[in-house]
């Protein structure tokens, strides 16, 4: 990887930047305020100079004489008195001053600041009665002063720049470290570990390597369900197939001799390629059962009622409906069709007696349940019945019909539709089977 592609580079450079962005705002305040300090400080300075003039009368003032006592020669102070008669009075070495300040130029926002040359001065008028008075201040010195702060100050943040980035790229290191580290535990996986190491802090950190983790965990769960998925369904298949190519083959050996074996083995062989015609379908239906189909709003009382009067046409057990009216969903109408029938048919496999009931009512969600009073399913077999294949141990022990796909179709459904499903025991014994749909 590129050095200028790393974490470390691009934050520390990203952090630098907006580090350099602050000090330069806080430069340019600093810079409009110390303009605004000098400017005041003068400005007040004129004023005081201007309210001493005018409280002792200038226009009754012999100011060749007094021109000199209102200013400070050592500021480098110059005063221009201009008298109704004509008169002109200076104060000391104040004449080449006031020539040197009419050849500047001023700015439009800082009027009274002149600039000549390299120097700097500060320069206002005003009548006072009859009298014109004119004040030059050089503001070079207070400048000066305010300018080498100004560069101390910018030195200072050239050393806080190299200083903050030295930090910076240390910290930023220690805290890409914890990447890199990561990085390379995940090609390291089912190598010599099995899991992300989870750090403490950053909280960022600790949120990603957890949530890894926890996809880690069930895409290994989903790759054993695979697995034994396969391995089941080849078992499934493996023993119809078996016993068909055995059929065969005793036709093929005994039917000349024996031709009354040829129509019980056709009969085999018919009700086993059923079985496996019956796994195949059931098969694509789990994976129908994940895309995406048409949905219309299906009446879904009018729905339950009808399956409820088929099912009833095709066994002797008694199915009792609790149905309340006028219950809409928005679905699939072949999908809502297959989860009655799955859960309808399961209960009649595994409830050899007693009456099916079956309830659709629309409270908070959409609530449909089936309940049998069959053998039950252990607690620690709840959540497996829903995987692909997964029968009871009872179920296995006994000639119970079926695949074991039923209830796997019936969850993927669910699911599909942001349903939840419940697996509860019924009273005195059986199974309840609760679906949730959310009201759309």
């Amino acid at each position: 990887m590129k050095t200028k592609q790393t974490a470390k580079r691009q934050l520390t450079v990203r952090f630098m930047g907006l580090f350099a962005l602050i000090l330069l705002l806080i430069n340019l305040i600093f810079v409009g305020i110390s303009i605004a300090f000098v400017y005041n400080y003068i400005s007040d300075r004129s004023e005081h100079i201007f309210e001493t003039i005018e409280k002792s009368d200038p226009s009754g003032q012999d100011w060749s004489s007094l021109v000199d006592s209102y200013v400070i020669q050592d500021e480098e102070e110059a005063l221009k008195v201009s008298l109704p008669n004509g008169e002109v009075h200076y104060s000391e070495d104040a004449a080449e001053t006031f020539e040197d300040v009419a050849k500047g130029r001023s700015l439009p926002f800082l009027e009274h600041l002149v600039f000549v040359d390299d120097e700097r001065y500060y320069y206002e008028e005003k009548e006072l009665g009859n009298t014109k008075v004119a004040l030059v201040i050089d503001s070079e010195a207070i400048t000066d002063i305010v300018v080498n702060l100004l560069i101390v100050n910018l030195l200072l943040n050239v050393v806080g720049l190299v200083v903050g980035a030295l930090l910076i790229y240390w910290m930023v290191g220690r805290w890409s470290l914890r990447l890199s580290k990561m990085s390379t535990e995940l090609n390291q996986l089912d190598e010599t570990q099995d899991f992300l190491t989870v750090p403490d802090d950053p909280k960022e950190m600790y949120q990603v390597a957890t949530a890894f983790n926890t996809l880690l965990e069930k895409q290994r769960q989903a790759i054993q369900r695979e697995k034994q998925f396969v391995s089941d369904a080849s078992h499934e298949l493996r023993t119809p197939i078996t016993a068909i190519r055995g059929h065969v083959n005793l036709i093929q050996r005994r039917s000349e001799a024996h031709p009354e074996v040829i129509p019980q083995s056709l009969s085999f062989i018919d009700k086993e390629s059923k079985r496996i015609d019956q796994l195949s379908e059931q098969l694509l239906n789990l994976s129908r059962a994940e895309n995406k189909t048409q949905l219309e709003d299906i009446d879904f009382s009018t729905l339950v009622s009808r399956e409820v009067e088929q099912l009833q046409a095709t066994t002797e057990r008694e199915i009792v409906s609790q149905i309340e009216p006028g219950i809409y969903f928005k679905a699939a109408k072949s999908e809502l069709q297959q989860i009655i029938q799955n859960l309808v048919g399961n209960a009649l496999k595994y409830a050899p007696t007693g009456e099916i009931q079956i309830s659709l009512q629309k409270e908070d969600t959409i609530r449909l349940q089936v309940a049998d009073h069959g053998i039950g399913i252990a607690d620690e077999e709840k959540e497996k019945i829903f995987e692909r294949l997964y029968r009871v141990d009872q179920s296995r022990a006994s000639e119970v019909k079926g695949s074991g796909i039923g209830l796997s179709i019936v969850k993927a459904l669910v699911e599909k539709y942001e349903g939840e499903i419940q697996v509860d025991d019924n009273q005195p014994q059986g199974t309840v089977f609760t679906i949730l749909f959310p009201k759309k």
